[in-house]
């Protein structure tokens, strides 16, 4: 039997809830990790302890032993903390008792078979539960997720024979792209969900049943390299047989931009696929293993520069350092208040994004000057 803690976890739902074979197909493959993950699962430490502080709990404080630890992870831990407390004083002023709970397990096995999972903070009223889940990714998750939505079963289950809540309250706090996304439905909703639609896609990835579908949730899927649902998915865009852009229609082209994230990560993974299974003397029909362009470097840079030196010239070039690494040195506070007169912004270069994003939707020139043109013809009009 698969590990309890991998094996169906909340926060693979995406993935096998919608392509439920994937949950052992993965089995099939090692699970590499990634730098992301262990600053994620450092991050979330952090979190853990501040929080402990916060509400009086002895813990060891875990930044000695951190390898990823720095200023941003430092404030994007003191935000979550103050966050909730924030959060928890927002309740009481209103007459509420809340009792919260930091790293809380929850049983999941009711819906999910073998199943357990933690949620970052669970804080239960009498009138709502209130699921908090930190994420210190760059890539947005809403709060109706899945992942929280399981925790939220999961809490529901361990506290409703203890209070008489009526209400979900579901919270993604991710610093990083200064986002706080907040969704709500009753317990009856979230009960019926989960027997309806849980329980039997949990079952039937448990199983081995069901069929492949690909989306979104292969992201971060270990046989996306070489699933054939996914392969044919990504390549279905070749229907348009790579036709100049101009000879497409606007519906199609906004197909393609939904889509070529997606393609180029894939396409990505399957190279790095393909690579080390050369390098393990697995053959690939009209390709070859052959030695990468590298450029040239001295063995020695400090031999190198002594004898530069000893030529009269000056091997160094100088230059400010960049922003970033000057807020770094000075810190925050520091910075601010020495350089914040001096520092601009200049306007982004534009891009397209995602109907969803939530930066303000750009207003090409051209349009700009044509309303403008308008609005002066019309005043001349009006004379």
């Amino acid at each position: 039997m698969p590990d309890k803690h991998a094996f169906l976890s909340p926060s693979s739902s995406e993935r096998w809830y919608n392509c439920t074979p994937s949950a052992w197909l993965c089995e099939q493959f090692p699970d590499l990790g990634s730098v992301f993950a262990a600053e994620g699962t450092e991050a979330h430490r952090l979190c853990e302890y501040l929080l402990h502080v916060m509400l009086g709990i002895p813990d060891a404080d875990p930044r000695p032993s951190l390898t990823y630890y720095n200023e941003e992870m430092e404030e994007a831990a003191q935000g979550y903390a103050q966050y909730i407390r924030e959060k928890l004083e927002t309740l009481k002023a209103s007459g509420d008792t809340p009792k919260v709970f930091a790293e809380q397990r929850v049983d999941l096995r009711m819906y999910i078979p073998e199943s357990m999972g933690t949620s970052d903070c669970v804080i239960v009223t009498e009138d709502e539960i209130i699921i908090i889940d930190f994420k210190y990714g760059m890539h947005r998750v809403p709060a109706s997720s899945l992942q929280l939505r399981i925790y939220a079963l999961g809490a529901c289950e361990l506290f409703r024979g203890l209070y008489d809540f009526n209400r979900v309250h579901t919270v993604i706090y991710q610093p990083r792209i200064h986002s706080v996304d907040e969704a709500e439905m009753g317990t009856d909703e979230l009960y019926a969900w989960a027997e309806k639609e849980l329980k039997p896609r949990a079952k039937a990835a448990f199983d081995g049943e069901g069929e492949f579908h690909a989306g979104t949730w292969c992201r971060n899927c270990r046989a996306r390299r070489c699933c054939r649902e996914l392969a044919e998915h990504q390549l279905a865009i070749a229907r348009y047989d790579f036709r100049d852009p101009p000879l497409l229609s606007d519906e199609e082209i906004a197909e393609v931009l939904s889509r070529l994230d997606d393609l180029v990560n894939w396409a990505g993974a399957v190279k790095e696929y393909a690579l080390q299974e050369a390098l393990n003397g697995r053959k690939f029909a009209g390709w070859k293993l052959v030695e990468g362009k590298a450029a040239r470097k001295f063995s020695d840079d400090a031999a190198a520069a002594e004898r530069i030196l000893a030529e009269g010239k000056d091997p160094y070039e100088k230059r400010m350092m960049g922003l970033t690494a000057l807020e770094k040195l000075l810190g925050k506070k520091k910075f601010a208040s020495l350089l914040a007169d001096l520092i601009v912004k200049p306007v982004g270069k534009p891009t397209l994004a995602p109907a969803s994003d939530r930066r303000p939707e750009m207003i090409p020139v051209e349009n700009v000057f044509q309303d403008e043109t308008n609005e002066s013809e019309g005043e001349k009009n009006n004379e």
